[in-house]
């Protein structure tokens, strides 16, 4: 089955990134290859917007050509939406099986300044979501994935399906800890410490299994720690060649429900990061599509 990717750029080195990782993933992926950018020329002070819309072009062309001249075997198109950069984005997640954009955060960069708009398709993504480090480059460390309660199991089937495409182990790692309780509640509580560990192994190994029943070929290990979640998750993602986690976001409230792990995974960006969204991609989008162009299979 032919994937249908859709890259957004804006002509930055994030965008070299994203594109560089689209690139790669291509080599053992049969895919249709969609650049696009997002210009809102609503705001425009000049009653002609074309020239600021023929560098736009340009930069959409550059990508193109970027990708075919990396000679991997994939059919290229470029267009460019009207529209504001999140809502344009998140509207061409609609359409494809995955979306990747690039971020200006690096593998050794934390805070809380870049990776906005990262964050704000994040939340709000109808397919899976991949977003790459600035200095991202080919590793062949493992594919790790968080176990979590609420997120069901589209995150684990993804992370088991790119675990099996690139023929890397896959780590499915859940944090614990104990619940935080009144002083007078730890005294009527009965299990200890123990009970509580094996009650989470119980649930991770479930899961694992399940993953293994769907598809044999998945070389999954089960990695249980005590600690915080999003803590525990980017020590692992730290040599991961891509990190997983879901997000359970949806309806109206989906900007609020990315979920902490997922935010502090894409502050700090220690691996690329693929969000994926529990539940199924909605109907084609609605924006504006102004210029289309193909470009050859390489």
């Amino acid at each position: 089955m032919t994937e249908h990717v859709v890259v957004a750029v804006d002509g930055g080195p994030a965008s070299a990134a994203a594109l560089d990782w689209v690139v790669d993933r291509a080599r053992t992926v049969e895919m249709r290859l969609e650049i696009t950018t997002v210009v809102d020329i609503d705001w425009f002070p000049q009653p002609n917007p074309d020239p600021v819309l023929a560098e736009y072009e340009r930069i959409v062309d550059e990508a193109g050509k970027r990708v075919v001249f990396s000679h991997v075997p994939v059919d290229v198109s470029t267009t460019l939406h009207h529209a504001r950069p999140v809502p344009g984005i998140v509207d061409a997640s609609r359409r494809a099986d995955l979306l990747v954009i690039g971020s200006h955060k690096t593998r050794g960069l934390s805070g809380i300044v870049n990776g906005t708009l990262p964050l704000a398709v994040a939340a709000r993504t109808q397919c899976p979501l991949v977003v790459v480090p600035v200095d991202w480059a080919p590793g062949d460390g493992p594919v790790v994935v968080g176990v979590d309660d609420e997120t069901g199991h589209a995150a684990m089937a993804f992370a088991a399906g790119e675990s099996v495409r690139a023929d890397a182990p896959l780590l499915a790692v859940r944090a614990w800890e104990i619940p935080p309780l009144v002083s007078g509640a730890w005294a009527a509580l009965e299990a200890g410490q123990d009970e509580f560990e094996a009650a989470e192994r119980t649930l991770l190994d479930t899961e694992v299994e399940r993953m293994r029943q769907a598809d044999e070929r998945v070389q999954v290990e089960a990695v249980l720690e005590h600690g915080r979640p999003s803590i525990v998750l980017a020590r692992r993602a730290a040599s991961a060649r891509l990190t997983v986690v879901g997000t359970h976001g949806r309806g109206a409230l989906a900007g609020l429900l990315l979920g902490s792990v997922g935010h502090d995974l894409l502050m700090n960006m220690p691996s690329p990061i693929a969000i994926v969204p529990d539940r199924a991609r909605a109907g084609h989008g609605t924006v504006e599509e102004v210029s289309t162009s193909e470009t050859p299979r390489a």
